[in-house]
């Protein structure tokens, strides 16, 4: 193949989409003279695709073999000529891979008119670049298994999210008896206070909103504000209100002082308020009056929230209880207002059929067993049991 022959242009496009390279020179020993038509330079691209395509036509037709890079060509006859054109690779096979040229050299030269039919379109070899990467995913999606695998999961991550979000729920809106144990307080999940306990038997979540203190004033105004609890309202199964006991106990000094102390500045001024308070409770509790909240407006709060929820869900089960008991030196071991307190409920309870569990008759045993919290106010895990079981007991006749 003589340096001296004519070499003409092939347009870019055909280029692009062959070998990516900007041009190259093709021998006309191989593909004859040059096409008499010239190429405009201003005519649009896909004047110069259709005539590209003519010329691989007229080439085809011509009985000839595929063109080759001249740039590539001692590679590609590996230092001799090949023994017949048509031996040469097809075009497709010319924008593949060096590794596929090298193989398809070695190869046998096969007949002209069966290595013309073998030879794929250029945008055919173009495709076969990425058969192994759409193999894999056909293979994938043609899988009838994996699909059925990936359904299930889906499927039962599904079922999980709606199992747990259908759980009904048991509100309990309490004071510190219902999550502090003998050795002090505990976090709202802890398994062995009374509301989890009975969330494991009936198989309900649980939603404990309560804080040290809390009276039945308190529960009433968490019941309006608090929206962790209207969250909890549509899917409750029953709401306890476990409050009460602290409105019996003696409060010889203004409820609202002993709110307020948390709030004096400076510190040191603050903790002087305190011990004062402190040293003043016990000695003035043995009066046994007057109590944090007196029994009439305890109840009053209470129906306030009971009609409440009666206006959102009038189906939903509600639940009160009477008052525990305590031992507290810290109350000067005075209790006297529990009893008007107990009247007052179970009259509140025949009016509205709200069914009441007695948290003293539950814990009595556990409280001045020595088991307790040494307080004398909070219960042991005795106590907690106890009371889980007949709250147990009295939301599956409600329920």
């Amino acid at each position: 193949m003589s340096s001296e022959e004519p070499v003409r242009q092939v347009p870019d496009e055909l280029f692009r989409r062959v070998s990516a390279k900007p041009e190259r020179a093709i021998p006309d020993a191989l593909f004859g003279p040059p096409p008499v038509k010239n190429v405009d330079p201003d005519e649009p691209a896909e004047s110069q695709t259709a005539e590209s395509d003519s010329d691989e036509a007229v080439a085809a037709e011509s009985g000839e073999g595929n063109e080759e890079p001249a740039a590539s060509a001692p590679e590609f006859g590996t230092g001799t000529e090949p023994a017949e054109p048509a031996s040469e690779p097809p075009e497709g096979v010319a924008a593949a891979s060096d590794t596929d040229i090298a193989v398809s050299t070695g190869a046998a030269a096969t007949d002209e008119s069966i290595a013309m039919e073998s030879a794929p379109d250029v945008p055919a070899a173009v495709a076969t670049s990425g058969d192994e990467s759409t193999a894999t995913v056909d293979s994938v999606v043609d899988d009838p298994e994996s699909v059925s695998v990936v359904e299930s999961v889906s499927g039962d991550e599904a079922s999980t999210s709606t199992d747990e979000s259908d759980r009904p729920v048991l509100l309990v809106i309490a004071d510190s008896l219902s999550y502090f144990g003998p050795k002090g307080g505990l976090p709202a999940d802890h398994p062995k206070i009374w509301p989890n306990l009975v969330g494991a038997e009936l198989d309900w979540d649980v939603e404990l909103i309560g804080r040290i203190g809390w009276t039945c004033r308190d529960a009433y105004w968490a019941l309006i504000g608090d929206p962790r609890i209207w969250a909890a309202v549509p899917r409750a199964a029953a709401v306890v209100f476990a409050v009460g006991g602290m409105d019996t106990l003696p409060s010889p000094l203004p409820t609202a002082l002993r709110e307020l102390i948390r709030y004096v500045r400076p510190p040191v001024l603050r903790r002087g308020v305190r011990g004062t308070y402190n040293w003043l409770q016990p000695k003035l509790s043995k009066l046994g009056r007057p109590v944090a909240l007196p029994p009439k407006v305890s109840v009053d709060y209470l129906e306030q929230a009971r009609e409440a929820l009666a206006q959102l869900r009038p189906d939903l089960p509600v639940v009160a209880v009477l008052p525990s008991v305590h031992n507290s030196a810290a109350y000067g071991h005075v209790h006297s207002g529990r009893e008007p307190a107990v009247k007052a409920l179970r009259e509140w309870s025949a009016k509205t059929s709200v069914p009441l569990v007695d948290l003293g008759e539950a814990v009595r045993e556990d409280i001045f067993s020595g088991d307790a919290n040494p307080d004398g106010i909070h219960w042991g895990w005795a106590g907690h049991t106890a009371v889980a079981n007949a709250m147990v007991k009295t939301l599956q006749e409600v329920r």
